[in-house]
């Protein structure tokens, strides 16, 4: 008798090994598993048994929930259909592609578009539109700053003038000569850059500074041996 009880303890101790490692073995192989069940569900089928019998068998082997008992009145139905292809049916809706597609046309003609926006133009969720994102290979960053747009004449014009004063300082040497200034608009409310899309590989948009107010405007001199006077203007 006493035999008999450690035979029975130890059948019991091995199977719930099993189980745990059954279970373990359903969570890193999820996929597989669905195949799996189908080819259970199938068996099942085939057996005359129902749903909820096919169910119970399942779980009772892989764990609780290991399949839902919907699942299987699904798969049922699909075998007495006379459909017994375990594999996923193509899901219905346009190809992923195509919502890339028209994902990259939008952003090209305004790069400024919001993941909201483009949600509610492509009725689609704002985590779809970011995969998408991702895929194209977009990132979202600030723009750069620039004083203003400079035309193509411009630093052909920067080059000549440079130039020519390279040119002159070596005949007669007039540098320590110069005296110089400049000046700064200091901004009490600074202006919240913007966003947008584009590739890794390619420079940010641009946004002219515009005047804001209020602000100060600080004046420096300086000649060759550094800055000599400052003063500030409203």
């Amino acid at each position: 008798m006493c035999t008999y009880r450690k035979r029975r303890y130890f059948r019991h101790i091995l199977k719930k090994i099993w189980l745990r490692y059954i279970n373990f073995y359903t969570l890193l192989n999820m996929k597989e598993n669905k195949v799996h069940f189908r080819h259970l569900m199938f068996f099942f089928y085939r057996k005359d048994k129902n749903t909820t019998q096919a169910a119970n068998k399942i779980c009772a082997i892989y764990g609780e929930g290991a399949v839902a008992e919907r699942t299987v009145r699904k798969w049922f139905a699909r075998f007495k259909a006379g459909d017994f292809n375990l594999k996923d049916q193509k899901r219905p809706g346009r190809p992923s592609t195509i919502d890339e597609d028209q994902i990259k046309t939008l952003i090209e003609n305004n790069p400024r578009y919001t993941t909201r926006k483009l949600a509610e133009i492509l009725n689609m969720s704002k985590s779809t539109i970011h995969e998408h994102f991702v895929k194209l290979g977009y990132i979202n960053r600030f723009d750069v700053w620039i004083p203003h747009d400079l035309t193509q004449k411009n630093p052909m014009d920067r080059i000549s003038i440079c130039d020519s004063l390279y040119k002159r300082n070596e005949e007669t040497p007039f540098l320590k000569q110069v005296v110089t200034g400049d000046e700064k608009w200091i901004i009490y409310n600074n202006v919240k850059r913007k966003r947008s899309w584009g590739k890794r590989n390619e420079p940010p948009l641009a946004t002219p500074k515009v005047g804001l107010h209020p602000k100060v405007m600080l004046c420096v001199w300086w000649d060759w041996k550094g800055s000599f006077y400052q003063t500030t203007r409203r």
